[in-house]
């Protein structure tokens, strides 16, 4: 009988955890909960959980109707217009509307009851705001004020964290966290994803900053997340889970990892360059095609992992010759990249996806199995299940990600009306 050594051990505990977590996520994984939108905030499309948060949007309207100006609801519209940005016209007029009238309001009323005090509410507000900014910039300018206001009293680190984080988003500076050791449980987590997102400062030493992750990680293995609030476990959870894919060249490295890191694209978009004409010397970093998707992914993989090679030619098939994006030979893996211009091109890059499979596995004994990426620059993600469905059950399709365009790139019609001969790059 062979017994595990203490690493082994170590890793088997790690990966029951994950899946524990993602469990206790998977409860308000409920169209329309306001927690579980708060959790595919936090933890993306880099996660293996497969969100069902966005509602019905016409029926959850008519159910909501009298509650539309109500924070809460605010909320949930502005989760929804981050991660469907195409169905925000059906109810741009509501947010418009309502956070008119939130700005109106005091922010720390007499008897203390006040929305911001709920983390989730605060986010999805930020991403209401921000959807209509053009039509209703003084909310943006009353939630600044309000995260700085001296009546600001949050009843925990956590949530005082939280307000950080959106308020160096509002101005764009990012926090000066407090001293790692001096934090605990959820408040330490808060701590890390501000961190990880650019909106938090360490005032720590690297060495501090190891012992701080030590203990965090020490904790997350030993918390049960049924006795924890989504919302808490969301953090935990994406803190674990950027350990693991920092640390995925020290593990024994598996294609899930390998799709992990990719899932990582959106946030790793987080601060992608294209700036306001009126800037002075603006800069606009093009991603227009197939080829500008592939060196971003090159960055991410070859950072992580050290064998990943670019264009691996492959024995012809017949007449026809192959030849793919990524491949690690270590895991006899091959990564596809596509591009999508429009909804209509969905179809076409399944049929590419079916023969190319074939070309590339067919009679190989290196190569076994690939992960399809999808760069969606038409944002239509009312097809991405479909595709991820109609793919993922090909023989030696390991996993298929498809990701939409980032926010901070406009539509291509936009983009070439910029872009013309002689603009900045």
């Amino acid at each position: 009988m062979t017994v595990p050594d203490d690493a082994t051990t170590g890793q088997l505990l790690f990966s029951s955890q994950l899946g524990v977590f993602h469990r206790r996520i998977d409860t308000e994984n409920t169209p329309g909960s306001l927690h579980g939108m708060f959790a595919r905030q936090v933890l993306g499309d880099g996660t293996s959980i497969r969100w069902r948060v966005e509602p019905d949007l016409d029926a959850w309207l008519r159910t909501n109707v009298s509650r539309l100006e109500d924070a809460p609801a605010l909320a949930v519209l502005g989760y929804v217009a981050t991660a469907q940005p195409t169905r925000l016209p059906v109810f741009a007029d509501v947010l418009v509307h309502g956070l008119e009238g939130l700005a109106g309001r005091d922010p720390y009323p007499g008897d203390r009851v006040t929305p911001l005090y709920s983390a989730g509410i605060v986010l999805g507000l930020h991403l209401a705001a921000r959807a209509v900014q053009d039509r209703v910039p003084q909310f943006l300018t009353w939630l600044r004020k309000a995260l700085s206001h001296p009546m600001r009293e949050p009843n925990d680190p956590w949530l005082d964290l939280m307000h950080q984080h959106v308020l160096a988003e509002l101005t764009g500076e990012p926090a000066s966290l407090p001293v790692l050791a001096g934090l605990a449980d959820h408040a330490l987590v808060a701590a890390f994803y501000l961190l990880a997102s650019g909106t938090g400062v360490a005032r720590d030493t690297p060495e501090e900053l190891r012992a701080a992750q030590h203990r965090a990680m020490h904790v997350f293995l030993r918390t049960d997340p049924a006795h924890l609030e989504v919302r808490h476990a969301a953090l935990w959870l994406n803190f674990a889970e950027a350990v693991a894919t920092a640390s995925a060249d020290q593990l024994v490295i598996s294609v899930p990892q390998v799709s992990q890191v990719l899932r990582r694209f959106p946030p790793a978009m987080k601060r992608w360059v294209w700036d306001s004409a009126e800037r002075k010397d603006p800069k606009w970093w093009r991603v227009d095609a197939e080829r500008e998707v592939q060196a971003i992914l090159w960055i991410m993989l070859r950072a992580v992992f050290d064998d990943v090679v670019d264009e691996e030619n492959l024995p012809k098939l017949g007449h026809s010759a192959y030849r793919a994006d990524f491949a690690l030979p270590s895991l006899g893996l091959f990564i596809e990249v596509k591009f999508v211009r429009s909804k209509s091109d969905f179809k076409d890059v399944e049929q590419e996806v079916i023969i190319d499979s074939i070309g590339y596995l067919k009679d190989n004994e290196r190569y076994r199995e690939i992960i399809v990426f999808i760069y969606d620059d038409s944002c239509s993600t009312e097809h991405h299940d479909e595709t991820r469905r109609a793919l993922i059950d090909l023989p030696g399709i390991a996993d298929v990600i498809i990701v939409s365009r980032p926010g901070v790139l406009p539509p291509a019609d936009e983009r070439k009306a910029v872009l013309s001969p002689g603009a900045a790059m």
